[in-house]
């Protein structure tokens, strides 16, 4: 909003020029500018010694100043009348009189103010009293030179000539130095009202702007987006019309945008914050099937790991049946090599009894003979008949027992070599036992290996399944999480949907008032070489410059 009335920075300005004018600095002022010009208390009382013969010459050279001034267009044409010529010939009057008193007091610091205010309400420029001032002075000085040639060349004359010499310099410097504060004055009155004029000037400019921009502002703080400046302005105005238009347009397209963006927004949060709801859900179920699945596991594992454990001990009892085995087809080739030493036997046996029988048949053939001649020898040998009877019954005997025990070492035999042969299947089949039984304690070893590691492995998976567990529980949290800010993003976002809501972004347009350059805008470049001419000074005991006025504030 643009702020109506006097700026502060005007103020201070003006303010600051008023103070310029106060009595305590044109009094320091004052003692710095006589010190310069060297009117020191010799020569301020030498022209109080001469004032009574100064005094005529200071009234024949206004009478001629006011003659000049009358007949000057320029001047003349601001009087209103005789009485304002007479009362600023009065005014002139009693200033020459306070100055060739030569005091330079308080009395003179107030004639040398009233004298200027006078002249510059009258509307009088400066050169005018610098005008006046040179016939006085013009007067002044060829008095006193006159006065010089009437006494001539004495001795006493010389003494006289360097005193007029000394009043001549007196008055030179009386009066530059009158001109010097005065014009000052004048310069100093004419800056402050340039400043006057330059903050009425401002302060036109910033109602005028204000009143350009007062309803786009105020519509803009009510939320009306939609406020355009009315283009119909002065061409200072174009650009800055140009770009707060086009500054609008931006924000209006960036809040169009803003708005589209939010409700894609709003349904992608509201979107976000059920599939995070129902991901929450989903993790909640996949960490309780995890859980079971886990459970489950854990009693495959200890299945697994007690089979493991069987298969360990399975394989201990292999181990001794191989070893059972192994001694039982050791005894059973012993068996076997028994068994072929009662064969040998046996044969032996058939043999022994083969000469047995053998023995048996010619024992018989010899009882056989025994009785034949017995039987020959008749009587006497009847007895030996008897006994070769009975030995030949024993023979028979020997042969039938022989032949029995052939009989019974045949069948033997035969049972041995059945045996035998029963007893190197058996030995067979042990070695098959054995090989099928080392066969099956490989394989029972190997399942027990495999077993281990498959519950180790069963164990790792366990595990993993807990820890899948716990992320997916965690998951779980965090979706809710997701799910919670979410809904306080939606909660955000239709927030920022109401805030949006609130600005009008269709356009309008909005006029102002009619105003032109007279009623307040800026002066044109143009009308710059009009302008006067202002002199610039801090204070009395400055450097004055020449300055031109410039539309907007001073060219400094």
């Amino acid at each position: 909003m643009v702020r109506q009335g006097r700026p502060r920075g005007d103020w201070q300005l003006v303010q600051h020029a008023e103070a310029e004018r106060t009595g305590g600095s044109q009094a320091g002022s004052l003692r710095d500018r006589l010190n310069f010009a060297g009117l020191d208390q010799d020569a301020c009382s030498l022209l109080r010694r001469h004032r009574v013969g100064l005094e005529p010459e200071v009234e024949t050279g206004l009478r001629a100043f006011f003659r000049k001034l009358q007949t000057a267009p320029d001047a003349a044409r601001q009087f209103t009348g005789e009485r304002q010529i007479d009362r600023l010939h009065d005014l002139y009057v009693s200033h020459w009189e306070v100055m060739t008193d030569a005091r330079f007091d308080a009395l003179y610091a107030e004639r040398v103010k009233v004298l200027a205010d006078s002249q510059s309400r009258m509307g009088l420029d400066p050169r005018w009293q610098i005008a006046g001032h040179a016939v006085v002075l013009e007067g002044l000085v060829s008095s006193v030179f006159a006065d010089l040639a009437n006494r001539g060349f004495m001795p006493s004359s010389r003494k006289r000539a360097a005193e007029l010499q000394a009043l001549v310099s007196a008055l030179i410097r009386l009066v530059m130095v009158d001109v010097e504060i005065a014009v000052s004055l004048r310069f100093n009155e004419l800056r402050l009202k340039h400043h006057r004029d330059m903050a009425d000037l401002r302060r036109k400019e910033r109602a005028s702007v204000t009143d350009l921009f007062q309803g786009a502002f105020t519509a803009l703080s009510q939320g009306d987006l939609s406020s355009r400046l009315n283009t119909d302005v002065p061409e200072e105005y174009q650009d800055l019309v140009s770009s707060f238009n086009g500054a609008m347009e931006s924000i209006c397209a960036a809040v169009s945008v803003m708005d589209a963006s939010r409700r894609t927004a709003e349904e992608v949060s509201a979107a976000l914050g059920e599939q995070g709801a129902a991901l929450g859900v989903r993790a909640d179920e996949a960490a309780a099937d995890l859980d079971a699945a886990s459970a489950s596991l854990r009693q495959v594992t200890e299945t697994v790991s007690h089979n493991a454990a069987q298969s360990k001990l399975t394989e201990q009892a292999v181990e001794m049946t191989v070893k059972a085995v192994e001694a039982s087809g050791e005894v059973v080739g012993k068996a076997i090599a028994a068994m072929a030493d009662i064969e040998t036997s046996a044969e032996q046996i058939g043999h022994i009894i083969g000469s047995i029988d053998e023995i048996a048949f010619q024992t018989n053939l010899l009882a056989l003979n025994a009785g034949i001649e017995a039987a020959r020898a008749g009587d006497s040998g009847r007895g030996f008949a008897v006994v070769a009877q009975e030995v030949r019954a024993l023979a028979q005997r020997s042969a039938d027992s022989a032949r029995e025990i052939k009989a019974l070492v045949a069948a033997t035999k035969h049972q041995v070599e059945a045996g035998v042969e029963m007893v190197n299947r058996t030995q067979d089949a042990i070695s098959s036992i054995v090989t099928q039984v080392v066969d099956i304690n490989r394989s029972v070893s190997v399942m027990a290996g495999e077993t281990a590691k498959q519950a180790a492995a069963l164990d790792s998976v366990a595990c993993v399944l807990e820890a899948q567990g716990e992320t997916s529980r965690a998951s779980a949290q965090l979706s809710r999480q997701a799910a919670d800010d979410s809904a306080d993003l939606h909660t955000v976002i239709v927030e920022l949907g109401k805030t949006v809501r609130q600005f009008t972004i269709e356009r309008t347009q909005y006029h102002g008032s009619q105003t032109n350059p007279s009623n307040g805008y800026p002066v044109p470049s143009a009308q710059a070489a009009e302008l006067p001419m202002v002199a610039f000074s801090e204070d009395f005991g400055g450097h004055d410059f020449l300055v031109p006025i410039r539309a907007g504030g001073l060219s400094m």
